[in-house]
């Protein structure tokens, strides 16, 4: 099993820059910038071929919104991460990616960044792919969502009064699907939100919606990456 090692002072200064940014662009709003009149409403279980319904699978966004019905001084902070998961059901350390590794080694896959659209700022979590980049040997991505510091800020996936996963087609900025993925989530602090999966020639999307209550750490043994 793999070791994968959290630097906290590297996480918190990853938050840092990355609150400042969101807050520094909340004036953006989605709605003026993606036409979602084509928009596919999704719902948890359900599944949709991706090239039957998109035009150009290499440039997509996945996208997370969200609300909370909290009222205390703690922020609710949800980090979206995706595993690259092999024909063994398993994800080697660098496919794991995430605000530690913000990048695929083939490319495909990058946190936090658009295809230089700036649709980033108006969503709470981007992730830009190209599923065209990305190798054989992968067969799916697990998109997944977990809660920062759950444990100690009392938080769980219950305290959101919505939540919405959103896949974007970059090049023409139309949202191709969404769906309200913390429909019956509880006491879970990380949850698998998607997986994209290769089935024969074509690449395909399964609405998970479920997780696990250990955070980070449960989602990567989950995957065969242990942390320490």
């Amino acid at each position: 099993m793999l070791k994968l090692v959290l630097d906290q002072t590297t996480i918190q200064q990853y938050k840092q820059n990355t609150n400042e940014q969101l807050n520094a662009n909340r004036n953006v709003t989605k709605t003026n910038l993606v036409d979602v009149t084509k928009s596919i409403k999704l719902r948890k279980g359900q599944k949709l071929s991706l090239n039957q319904n998109c035009k150009n699978i290499s440039k997509l966004l996945l996208t997370l919104d969200y609300k909370t019905i909290l009222n205390g001084n703690n922020e609710f902070d949800i980090d979206a991460s995706i595993f690259m998961v092999d024909i063994n059901d398993k994800t080697a350390e660098k496919d794991f990616i995430f605000y530690e590794n913000a990048k695929s080694t083939c490319g495909g896959v990058s946190i936090k960044e658009d295809h230089n659209t700036y649709l980033k700022e108006a969503y709470d979590e981007c992730i830009q792919l190209d599923l065209n980049l990305i190798p054989p040997r992968i067969q799916k991505l697990a998109f997944t969502a977990t809660i920062y510091e759950a444990n100690e800020r009392h938080q769980n996936f219950a305290q959101l009064s919505e939540g919405y996963f959103r896949i974007i087609a970059a090049d023409t900025k139309q949202e191709i699907l969404s769906y309200n993925f913390n429909e019956n989530l509880s006491k879970e602090t990380a949850i698998v939100v998607a997986e994209l999966y290769r089935y024969k020639n074509e690449w395909k999307i399964n609405c998970i919606g479920s997780g696990f209550s250990g955070g980070l750490e449960a989602m990567c043994n989950n995957y065969g990456i242990e942390t320490i």
